[in-house]
């Protein structure tokens, strides 16, 4: 049987199976977020502080592994009317568990608890059932789920196979909303690697806790995709869970947290001060114009203007908004010709522009790597600046180090830095992925304070101490970095192995760069 046939033969038996398993019309009632006022407790507080702010929201750069966790910890407990939770990935592990029961204490509060998931994961989709299961309040949906794939990896590639053109169109957004009255937003999805606390790795990542007007704009984006045509409840796809699995799962997530063993995450929750200061309002904030741009999950997407990707919307390909320096924090660089264009067209007017991205060493993408890497060369000759952060097992750092714990870590974050005056938190990444297929969402902030602060985080990870930076040889590269014994330079990749080195090249050849 030729390869075509057997693919065939595997679609046709998984649709006839399917049909088993995709769920009769399920109605799809809409809602919407509760209006902002002072019907919560932190709808009062911080709507009080914003009319002392007018027009301006409140932001505090969330950058710790320990602060992102135990604030949407804090963030589920203060919860009195609504939760909305839409995000990309979700674990089967002891901080995705933690944060569930969190939510489910909610739920058993009254609260109407929506949870908005992509389903390109089995695991996030083990999440959905969960969070299903665990109460009849909690609501889930899922953005365009696999109808006939399962959790089973083959099988979900052979109905991408036959469904590809919508299947490859993935809801890449991060958004946690409590009340309509405070959010966060930015790169981090929800699973021990996300939190710090994984046994092998860890992603370092960098969110925004926003309150004032800009939260009631990020509760209409949800509002948008948990209507939208794409966002499918889960009861459509799969068997409703039934009363003995709740009561299972229930137990299990008490059970777990009981049997915490004084695991990090658990004292985080136990700690628990910023409960306490998010009703009282005492949290500090920075107070700046904003705006919350997203994709619209129904419509086709077109290519990102390079502006977009590289500075702000009003930024013509000339780069004309950007004066003096751009920076560009991005796990995954890889522009587009335009992009490319319009960095150098930058850098020729005098603006610095520095990228941090993942080096080949520290990447989880071998291969979104290769599409950045055959770009290097010509970014560098054009004058950008080119950071790679570095995996860093036993360095001792000059002072606390923001961008995560000293162990084996992957650069996550998704942030823009215009003129120390401007910055942009979300999760676009620099690449053909957010531009052509995935929807996303981010917030552009109006704020020296707040990106100065960013524009520090910057310049400590990409210090030599703790990144490579990048110089043209003649027409190969070199890898410059620090340690306690000085200056080291490498004329290949550091810290790798040929091996990886020829998987990257494999499967930068494979695979088009559009797809990456």
């Amino acid at each position: 049987m030729s390869r075509r046939s057997l693919a065939a033969t595997l679609g046709v038996a998984l649709l006839l199976a399917g049909c088993a398993v995709l769920r009769p019309a399920v109605p799809r009632v809409p809602s919407s977020a509760i209006a902002p006022g002072d019907h919560t407790t932190l709808g009062r507080v911080f709507g009080a502080q914003a009319v002392e702010h007018t027009g301006h929201s409140g932001f505090q750069v969330v950058t710790s592994a320990q602060a992102a966790f135990a604030s949407r910890a804090a963030l589920a407990d203060t919860a009195e009317r609504t939760l909305d939770l839409q995000y990309y990935s979700a674990g089967d592990d002891l901080t995705s568990n933690l944060l569930l029961q969190r939510v489910v204490l909610a739920a058993e509060r009254g609260v109407r608890v929506r949870v908005l998931l992509d389903d390109v994961h089995a695991t996030t989709r083990a999440f959905a059932r969960r969070a299903a299961a665990a109460h009849p309040g909690i609501q889930v949906r899922l953005f365009n789920p696999f109808f006939f794939g399962g959790t089973w990896s083959v099988s979900r590639l052979v109905e991408f196979m036959f469904d590809g053109d919508r299947l490859n169109r993935r809801m890449h957004n991060k958004l946690w909303v409590t009340d309509n009255a405070v959010a966060m937003v930015g790169s981090r999805n929800l699973g021990d690697e996300y939190f710090g606390v994984h046994e092998s790795a860890n992603f370092n990542d960098v969110d925004l806790l926003a309150v004032g007007p800009i939260v009631q704009e990020l509760s209409r984006a949800f509002d948008t995709y948990w209507n939208s045509a794409a966002a499918v409840p889960l009861e459509a796809v799969v068997v409703a869970p039934d009363v003995d699995e709740g009561d299972r799962l229930r137990q299990g997530l008490q059970a777990r947290a009981q049997a915490c063993d004084g695991a990090p995450p658990c004292q985080w929750i136990a700690a628990g001060g910023l409960v306490g200061a998010l009703r009282s309002g005492s949290v500090a904030l920075t107070w700046a114009h904003a705006q919350a741009i997203y994709d619209h999950p129904d419509l086709d997407k077109a290519a990102v203007a390079s502006g977009i990707e590289h500075g702000m919307r009003d930024d013509q390909p000339s780069g004309s908004s950007t004066q003096r320096e751009l920076l560009i924090v991005s796990p995954y660089f890889i522009p587009e010709q335009d992009g490319r264009d319009h960095l150098a067209d930058m850098v020729e007017r005098g603006v610095r522009v520095a990228v941090l991205t993942n080096s080949l060493a520290s990447t989880d993408s071998a291969a979104a790597h290769a599409g950045y890497a055959r770009h290097r060369v010509e970014l560098l000759r054009s004058g950008v600046e080119l950071f790679e952060a570095r995996p860093e097992p036993s360095i001792s750092h000059r002072r606390l180090h923001r961008w995560g714990r000293a162990s084996p870590s992957s650069l996550h974050a998704k942030i823009v830095v215009q003129d120390r005056t401007r910055a942009i938190v979300g999760s676009l990444n620099q690449d053909p992925r957010s531009r052509l297929h995935n929807t996303e969402g981010w917030i552009a902030v109006e704020s020296p304070e707040l990106a100065a602060d960013l524009a520090e985080l910057f310049e400590e990870a990409s210090d030599l101490h703790h990144a490579f930076k990048l110089e043209l040889e003649g027409d190969r590269i070199a890898w410059k970095t620090e340690s306690d014994e000085g200056i080291s330079r490498y004329d290949v990749e550091p810290s790798t192995s040929v091996w990886l080195r020829a998987w990257r090249k494999t499967l930068g050849a494979l695979i088009p760069e559009h797809q990456l």
